[in-house]
């Protein structure tokens, strides 16, 4: 019987099926080697206000961050520029699934990090994924999510959730939005690149709306993905002028299932603080991992598992 997808069942079942499995890993983490100092929230009005941490793809264009939260987590954070003449951001689809790295070094790209909700089992997307244009995952074929019974009232809702869009209008102008599934393009929009995720955490959290956190016909609430759980997060925000990105992960020094890390509205509120006006969580938990391009040419994990965690989807920072 195929395994329910990642982080849309529930903990129950995870902790069910994995724990053998988590306690033979727990001896592998390795615990990231981390200095920086806590951000005093209450002074920043900006991500230009943190201390930059130098590393070799560090450009006009690309600054990286790292710091500890308030409850001592650590978290990682990129700042890009956006646009045609500056850096892009996409997703890329593995086959079936791999490590963020090996996206990273397929694209070429300055970074990257783990994407979209999957099944444990085979890696079949549980998300929505455009690539160039083309519909590369389709949610509505997984059949642990379509033939889970105690999912279907819900599948309306699991099947609209918040999707990261990049989009091209009649000018050439590129743009990008989180908006439902089943939203609507803008008149004159062409759809180039969009990954589904969710819940949207700016400019308002939707885990309610979205399934995320539900109530079953027997009256049991379901947190599929802890939103009001401190763990290890992975999450994307868009500036008000859409000319920067920002990709924050949290995580502990273990990344276990629920470990120290963010709540969702922490992530939504420091991504805020930071200047985004738009931002949407993306599978996280043990998942989360974040990989920088060396001088060499290699890529290093700065946050993620040892040995590093096997996704369907990521999603890289690059240069046109």
């Amino acid at each position: 019987m195929m395994a329910p997808p990642r982080c849309l069942v529930g903990l129950p079942f995870r902790l069910a099926v994995m724990p053998l499995l988590m306690v033979a890993l727990s001896i592998c983490f390795m615990p990231i080697a981390f200095g920086a100092d806590a951000v005093n929230w209450k002074e920043i009005l900006s991500w230009k206000e943190l201390p930059e941490t130098k590393v070799s793809c560090s450009s006009s264009d690309f600054h990286y961050y790292e710091f500890k939260t308030e409850n001592g987590s650590n978290a990682f954070l990129i700042v890009a520029h956006y646009g045609k003449h500056h850096l892009l951001a996409r997703p890329v689809v593995n086959p079936p699934k791999s490590h963020t790295s090996d996206a990273a070094r397929s694209s070429n790209a300055l970074a990257a990090v783990n994407g979209g909700f999957f099944n444990l089992s085979n890696g079949e997307s549980a998300s929505y994924v455009t690539v160039n244009g083309k519909l590369e995952c389709d949610p509505t074929l997984n059949k642990a999510l379509t033939g889970n019974e105690k999912l279907k009232p819900f599948l309306p809702a699991i099947f609209d959730r918040s999707e990261l869009r990049f989009t091209s209008d009649k000018k050439g102008e590129l743009h990008i939005s989180i908006s439902g599934h089943n939203q609507p393009l803008k008149s004159g929009q062409t759809l180039i690149y969009a990954l589904q995720a969710g819940p949207r955490l700016l400019p308002a959290m939707t885990d309610s709306k979205e399934a995320f956190v539900r109530t079953e016909s027997d009256g049991k609430v379901i947190d599929s993905i802890g939103v009001n759980k401190t763990a290890a997060r992975t999450s994307f925000g868009v500036t008000a002028d859409e000319k920067h990105v920002m990709i924050l992960c949290v995580s502990s020094k273990r990344q276990d299932e629920f470990s120290s890390g963010v709540t969702l509205a922490e992530v939504a509120s420091m991504l805020k603080t930071l200047g985004c006006t738009q931002a949407i969580n993306f599978d996280g938990g043990t998942s989360t991992t974040m990989v920088l391009k060396e001088e060499n040419g290699d890529y290093k994990m700065v946050c993620g598992r040892t040995p590093e965690t096997m996704v369907k989807t990521a999603f890289v920072i690059y240069k046109p």
